[in-house]
Parts: structure tokens; C-alpha cells; sequence
């Protein structure tokens, strides 16, 4: 088995930028669901506050949960960015260096 790692800089690149573009995706689903399932909405659609706390302390921990997942994302989605331009400038120095040595 060879210890050798082959990386593909631009199948990373296109990684982290997909993983970007799902979190975007998911902050504006997020906004939309405030919007919609506002605690207000929830206390009018159930009669009163009461009846509606269950359902108002899902939405509320259903929405820190998404509000994570997109933070989440974003930073994946970097680090991945940051990796593959590492990994770049590391190829182009290293293949500097060997041109350098011929």
C-alpha cells in the first residue's frame, strides 16, 4: 500500500464552495421559517399561550438547531476553501522548488 495522498485542488475547491451555497441556502429557508412560524403565529393558531408553549418550545429549539447546522456549514465549507488554497500554494512552492533544483 503506498503512502502517497493525491488532493484535487479544484474537486476541494467545488466541495467547500457546495458546502457555502448549502448554508446560504439554509439561512434563507431560515429566515423564511421566522417568518412564517413566529411565536405569535403559533399562540394565534393554537387560542392562547398555553396551548401553544409545546409547539412554541419546538419551533424555538428547531431554530437554534437550523440557526447551528448553517453556522456549521459555513465553517466546513471555509476550512475546505482554506484548505484547498493551502494545498495549492504548497503544490506551486513545492514544484517551484523543484524547478529550482534542476
Amino acid at each position: 500500500m503506498s503512502d502517497e495522498v493525491r488532493i484535487s485542488t479544484d474537486a476541494l475547491h467545488k466541495l467547500g464552495a457546495t458546502f457555502e451555497i448549502y448554508a446560504d441556502d439554509l439561512g434563507r429557508q431560515l429566515t423564511a421559517f421566522r417568518r412564517r412560524a413566529d411565536a405569535e403565529a403559533l399562540r394565534d393558531g393554537f387560542g392562547s399561550h398555553e396551548a401553544a408553549r409545546p409547539f412554541r418550545e419546538l419551533y424555538e429549539a428547531a431554530e437554534r438547531a437550523l440557526g447551528h447546522l448553517q453556522e456549521r456549514l459555513a465553517e466546513v465549507g471555509g476550512g475546505i476553501q482554506e484548505t484547498a488554497a493551502n494545498t495549492r500554494a504548497t503544490e506551486e512552492e513545492l514544484a517551484e522548488t523543484m524547478r529550482s533544483v534542476r
